[in-house]
C-alpha cells in the first residue's frame, strides 16, 4: 500500500452513530470513521484482528505497518504483537485521555463536512477522501493516502497536555499551543493539500518552495472562509502582525542573503519547517514568516491572471508566478 506521513504535530477527526458504528456521511461524500474506539474495543489480551468490519481493514494495514511500525499485518505474530500495544499502561492512560476529550466532534465534523464541500465546489470530481481517527502512541499525527486520511488524536490534548512533557523529548512550546481541537480541520486538510498537489517544481530552490506554500495557504483559505488568517497559517495575533508590518522587510532578507535561488536543505529547513521565529529575523517572528509572502505573490498572480484554482495547483514553474506577480512588497 502507498501512503505518506505528513510531518506535522496535528490534526484530528469527527465521529456519529450510525447502525452502531461511529461515522458519519454527508453530501460532500466525507466518512469518518473512528479507528481508535474500534480498536480499543478488541479484547486487549487476545485481540481478535479479523472482526474488524471492512472500513477499518482498509485503514489496519497502514496503521500496524506504517504508524505503529510492529511489521507485515499478516504476520501471524501480528496479534501478540499488538496486544503489547493495548494493554500498555501509558498507552490505556492516553486512549482514557483521548476518550475524556473527545466524547463527540460535532463542531469539527461540522467543518470538515463544510470544508470538503467547497473543495468538490473548486475541484468537481476530485475524491474525497475517508478520514480516520487513532492513537500513535504521539507519532505519526497525520497520514494521507489517495483514498483517505487518518489523523492521531493523542496529538490534540491540549497545549499543558502532560503527556507532551513526558516524552523522551518534550515537544518544544511553539508546538504544543498548536496541539488542540481547534486545529484538527486545518491540519487535516493542509496535510491532504500537500499530498493531492506534491511540491515537483521545474527549478528546486526556495523561492519554489515559499510560492508552493503560499499556494497550499491560498488553497486553505478557500476551503475554510471563517478561519481567522492567523488560525489558518498556524501564527499567534501578534505574529500575523508582524509579518503584515514587515513583509517588504522579510522579502528583502532574502534577496539580500541571496537566499531565494538557493536549494540548499539547510534553508529548506530553517525556513519551510516549524520554528519558534525565523531564523536571522527578530524573535517576534514566526516561524515559516516566509510563506506569508509565497502567499501575497500568489494572491498578486491570480488578481493579474487568467487562472483557475485547478490550473494554478498544477502550475510547477514557480519562477513563471512570481514573474506573472510582478511581486512588489
Amino acid at each position: 500500500m502507498k501512503f505518506r506521513i505528513i510531518g506535522i504535530i496535528f490534526l484530528g477527526i469527527l465521529w456519529a452513530c450510525h447502525s452502531g458504528r461511529e461515522s458519519v456521511e454527508r453530501d460532500s461524500g466525507v466518512d469518518v470513521i473512528r479507528f481508535d474506539r474500534h480498536l480499543f474495543a478488541l479484547d486487549h489480551e487476545f485481540p481478535d484482528i479479523q472482526s474488524l468490519d471492512a472500513r477499518d481493514s482498509v485503514f489496519f494495514r497502514l496503521y500496524v505497518e506504517g504508524i505503529l511500525q510492529l511489521g507485515k499485518a499478516d504476520n501471524p505474530e501480528l496479534p501478540e504483537l499488538l496486544s503489547l500495544f493495548l494493554q500498555d499502561s501509558i498507552i490505556l492512560e492516553v486512549y482514557d485521555s483521548v476518550a475524556l476529550r473527545y466524547p463527540d466532534m460535532m463542531s469539527q465534523e461540522k467543518e470538515l463536512v463544510e470544508a470538503f464541500r467547497n473543495y468538490a465546489y473548486y475541484f468537481p470530481g476530485k475524491p474525497i477522501p475517508a478520514v480516520y481517527t487513532y492513537i500513535s502512541g504521539f507519532n505519526q499525527s497525520v497520514v494521507v493516502d489517495s483514498n483517505f486520511i487518518g489523523i492521531s488524536l493523542d496529538n490534540y490534548l491540549g497545549e499543558d497536555c502532560v503527556f507532551y512533557k513526558m516524552l523522551a523529548t518534550p515537544i518544544p512550546r511553539y508546538i504544543t499551543r498548536r496541539m488542540t481541537e481547534r486545529e484538527i480541520v486545518r491540519d487535516a486538510l493542509y496535510g491532504w493539500l500537500n499530498a493531492e498537489y506534491p511540491f515537483r517544481p521545474r527549478r528546486l530552490d526556495l523561492l519554489s518552495g515559499i510560492i508552493y506554500q503560499g499556494k497550499i495557504m491560498y488553497l486553505l483559505e478557500k476551503l475554510l472562509p471563517d478561519y481567522e488568517q492567523e488560525r489558518l497559517f498556524g501564527y499567534t495575533p501578534e505574529q500575523l502582525e508582524w509579518c503584515r508590518n514587515s513583509e517588504e522587510s522579510i522579502w528583502e532578507f532574502m534577496v539580500d542573503n541571496e537566499y531565494l535561488f538557493e536549494n540548499q536543505q539547510m534553508l529548506f529547513r530553517k525556513y519551510l519547517n516549524e520554528a519558534p521565529f525565523s531564523s536571522g529575523m527578530p524573535q517576534e517572528s514566526p516561524g515559516k514568516a516566509v510563506v506569508w509572502c509565497g502567499y501575497q505573490i500568489v494572491r498578486e498572480y491570480l488578481r493579474k491572471k487568467d487562472c483557475t484554482l485547478q490550473e494554478l495547483m498544477e502550475e510547477q514553474d514557480y519562477h513563471k508566478i512570481l514573474r506573472g506577480a510582478a511581486y512588489r512588497p
